[in-house]
């Protein structure tokens, strides 16, 4: 018979291309999954692998092992969620990968609120875009991605996830206190072609979606400020008089920067965020971290919905 951590090892190379890519993912050193691949080699008799440039692939015997593991492991998988769920128990990791503002407004409290109603959970937190959170979420490196959507600019489900919409949020125009726009209820569109904007930096889907809004808008932008925080976005808008179309929860990280957020007349882009699982069938620990994040989506933060 075959030991489920050396089939652990070969599913995770399978999936992730590189004996570096699959530590990280097992939180195991390359060389303790090189061991474990090679005490199944031994178990097979026969090579299961083979380098290939910077990476490895798998021998037609590693193929039909891998499918295998892959069938197997998520047996036991769906057992130890229905053990979890026969006994109750609301224990273990809980690995939760969120966008920024999640994180800033929502996604701590929810975990805080998790762990003091059960104890035994261990809540850890990346900080990260869907673009790297939704690939971590499938290849089994987070129990649950908080991820957004916007309406104009919809994410690409990937299969086999279960998507738990939590809250809706519009964008607004960040404007220098000393604009003269910036006490306007709202903003038309074309008030904005002549502006300098702040934005995500190049490349992203945050830099891909601001281009995308405007352009909807008949406004090809100026961006002469690439960033990566949402500090970064408030100082440069305040000190610099840039502009920045941002998520209104994004204004609870606002506090010390002299900026007023302003309604786009056009509609407002609006996006939902939500918190999206791989399990089929979540356990009990699972099913108590989304429900703290629904609730804690509810309560209110900075910015503001509608």
């Amino acid at each position: 018979m075959f030991r489920t951590e050396r089939l652990q090892a070969l599913h995770a190379v399978d999936r992730h291309g590189t004996l570096a890519a699959a530590a990280e993912a097992l939180h195991l050193t390359p060389s303790a999954v090189s061991q474990q691949l090679s005490k199944l080699e031994r178990d097979v008799g026969t090579r299961l692998l083979l380098p290939h440039g910077r990476s490895v692939k798998l021998t037609p015997a590693g193929r039909v092992l891998a499918d295998s593991a892959d069938t197997v492991l998520g047996e036991l998988a769906l057992a130890r969620t229905r053990l979890d769920a026969l006994s109750g128990d609301i224990t273990g990791p809980m690995r939760v990968g969120s966008i920024p503002t999640g994180v800033y407004t929502f996604v701590t409290r929810a975990l805080t609120s998790l762990a003091g109603a059960h104890p035994d959970v261990e809540p850890a937190v990346i900080e990260a875009e869907p673009e790297r959170s939704l690939p971590m979420l499938v290849n089994g490196q987070l129990d649950v991605a908080v991820v957004e959507s916007w309406d104009n600019m919809p994410l690409t489900r990937p299969p086999h996830t279960h998507w738990r919409a939590l809250r809706d949020d519009t964008a607004r125009v960040m404007l220098p206190a000393t604009d003269p726009r910036a006490d306007q209820d709202t903003i038309d569109a074309p008030e904005l072609a002549r502006d300098r904007w702040v934005s995500w930096t190049a490349g992203s889907r945050a830099n891909a979606w601001l281009c995308h809004t405007l352009r909807e808008r008949g406004i090809e932008p100026d961006i002469r400020h690439y960033v990566t925080g949402y500090a970064t976005v408030f100082s440069l808008v305040a000190g610099l008089g840039a502009v920045a179309l941002l998520p209104a929860m994004a204004l609870a990280v606002a506090s010390g920067h002299d900026v007023r957020p302003v309604r786009v007349d056009d509609p407002a882009p609006r996006r939902t965020l939500y918190a999206v699982t791989a399990e089929p069938h979540p356990r009990p620990a699972l099913e108590a971290c989304l429900d703290a994040l629904a609730d804690a989506a509810q309560l209110g933060d900075g910015g503001t919905d509608g």
